[in-house]
């Protein structure tokens, strides 16, 4: 059911969630929000939830001990962006084209000998742009990747308008 959402808080509940699986892994999880106070969006508050928790999760997942995680959330006027930018294994140019595909699993050994299904970053894209938002990833590989989750700023009112 899609309602008023405090995206400030999805992401301070998934760091929260996710935090030990990082302090286990000896890799520093934080989040960073550059404005005060809550950031509200129109939307299903468990879907966006899971595009938060896929992204933090993949970054811990994909970085090495000693590495760090940091989730930041920048507001403009009309979007809101959420960044989770690790110093991880990063991903190939070649493997980059085809991250939000069904079922892909990455060409790099470090990623292949770590579990997963490869739905998890197509589910997110799916649900990020049923919500009028984008996903998207940025990375080297060898040095990290950001993923950055963008959604409207909009009322209720306006998204049945």
């Amino acid at each position: 059911m899609r309602r008023a959402v405090d995206l400030a808080e999805l992401c301070e509940a998934s760091v929260d969630l996710l935090g030990i699986r990082a302090k286990q892994a000896g890799v520093e999880l934080s989040f960073l929000s550059r404005d005060a106070g809550p950031v509200v969006v129109f939307g299903d508050p468990e879907e966006l939830a899971r595009v938060v928790d896929n992204m933090v999760d993949n970054a811990v997942k994909y970085t090495r001990e000693g590495g760090s995680v940091e989730v930041t959330m920048h507001v403009t006027d009309d979007e809101v962006a959420v960044e989770v930018a690790d110093t991880g294994i990063g991903i190939s140019p070649a493997d980059q084209q085809h991250v939000f595909s069904a079922f892909h699993r990455s060409t790099n050994p470090n990623a292949l000998s770590i579990p997963g299904t490869g739905l998890g970053l197509p589910i997110a894209e799916r649900i990020a742009e049923s919500h009028g938002g984008t996903l998207g990833v940025t990375s080297e590989l060898g040095v990290g990747s950001t993923f950055r989750f963008t959604l409207p700023l909009r009322t209720s009112r306006d998204a049945a308008g």
